[in-house]
């Protein structure tokens, strides 16, 4: 099975059979397929004609819109982390999870967007996520570019419980270090590995922050996320 229908069949069991009228509509897969295009070609929406195997980009738009208003993706990603952890050993074994965040252009504006200070003040946005020490991505939220690291920290841990399993140690770079996310991760029983701010390198951080920068470049792939 393909990972596009993999996916499909999840939303499929999620969706149910539902009552339609008038035209039928795409197969779910061709519409996840058009979705995993229009991601990493950076194509517009209007640039994306039916044709055999895929949808139209006003399918595509209509579907992702009432995807996000029933949380259908969302419940998808969790539905595939488990499954990644399915292995009894693996559900049972304590996560080491990393955060970090990156930045892209924002190109057509949009409400999370604001002057970003490492590139001359133009507008953008940032992904902040998390992934497991193993490069399972867990999760990842949006702000504007001018939003600073540690006011989406305590975003992230809770974006990491539909993993299911305990997560014993939160690593991450200076831009985290505050007391108030030292605190959460203790308060959580999470020991944190927040590396302080100007504290000199060599931590061993940088071991393990190959990790979460390879997710950053995989999700930057796709272009259409600008």
């Amino acid at each position: 099975m393909t990972i596009d229908g993999l996916v499909a069949g999840i939303i499929e069991r999620i969706e149910g059979s539902l009552a339609e009228r008038g035209r039928p509509r795409p197969p779910v897969a061709e519409v996840v397929g058009t979705l995993r295009f229009f991601l990493r070609e950076g194509v517009q929406w209007r640039e994306l004609p039916t044709r055999d195997g895929r949808a139209s980009g006003s399918t595509l738009r209509r579907r992702l819109r009432e995807w996000r208003d029933t949380a259908v993706l969302a419940r998808v990603h969790g539905v595939l982390l488990r499954m990644a952890r399915s292995d009894p050993e693996a559900a049972a074994r304590e996560l080491d999870v990393i955060v970090d965040s990156c930045g892209v252009r924002a190109k057509q504006g949009g409400d999370l967007t604001g002057p970003n200070p490492t590139d001359r003040g133009k507008r953008g946005t940032k992904y902040h996520i998390v992934v497991a020490s193993d490069g399972l991505p867990l999760g990842a939220v949006a702000s504007a570019a001018n939003v600073h690291d540690t006011r989406m920290f305590p975003e992230l841990p809770r974006l990491a419980l539909p993993v299911g399993a305990r997560i014993a140690r939160l690593l991450a770079d200076a831009g985290y270090d505050s007391a108030d996310n030292l605190w959460l991760c203790l308060r959580e029983g999470i020991q944190p590995l927040i590396r302080g701010i100007g504290s000199e390198h060599g931590s061993g951080l940088g071991v393990v922050h190959s990790v979460v920068e390879n997710a950053n470049a995989w999700l930057l792939n796709n272009k259409r996320l600008d």
